[in-house]
């Protein structure tokens, strides 16, 4: 062999780290994103979100089939799989995938707090009720929203 060949890179493919994962990038904001940045995340976070159910048995009384649809549940979720990807990082110590495994189940007690107050089953998604104070015009918030007196 050639000096040459032996400082080339050896190629064994994709490595299944980035194939799984991707690059390690920051946390999502999710109401940041424009409608198509939205749209790629989303695609990126329902394969994942597959592969979580498989792997964990995750009932529907945790995770119903329309989690994509209440965007608490899509932020749980997201920040969920950012620590997975940072967890099994070739920097990670070894004891990230513990942490990993405590995140997961604390993310799956606030998703199922999310879907209690839901109240989604398999068969049927409900809209998250949300307060009128929370979407009325600031010059309208006193007709909707008690006055406060100290």
């Amino acid at each position: 062999m050639t000096a040459a060949a032996n400082d080339e890179p050896l190629d064994f493919g994709v490595d299944p780290f980035d194939r799984t994962f991707g690059q390690l990038r920051g946390p999502i904001h999710w109401p940041s994103l424009t409608a198509t940045e939205s749209a790629s995340r989303m695609s990126e976070l329902r394969d994942w979100v597959r592969l979580l159910v498989t792997r964990f048995g995750l009932e529907p009384r945790t995770l119903p089939p329309c989690w994509a649809r209440h965007p608490a549940m899509v932020e749980i979720l997201s920040a969920l799989r950012d620590h997975e990807r940072a967890s099994y990082a070739d920097t990670a110590p070894p004891t990230a995938a513990m942490d990993w495994l405590r995140a997961l189940r604390d993310a799956q007690l606030l998703l199922a707090e999310t879907g209690a107050r839901t109240q989604c089953t398999i068969h049927e998604h409900r809209n998250q009720a949300v307060p009128p104070w929370a979407t009325a015009n600031p010059g309208d918030i006193d007709s909707v929203a008690p006055q406060c007196s100290f």
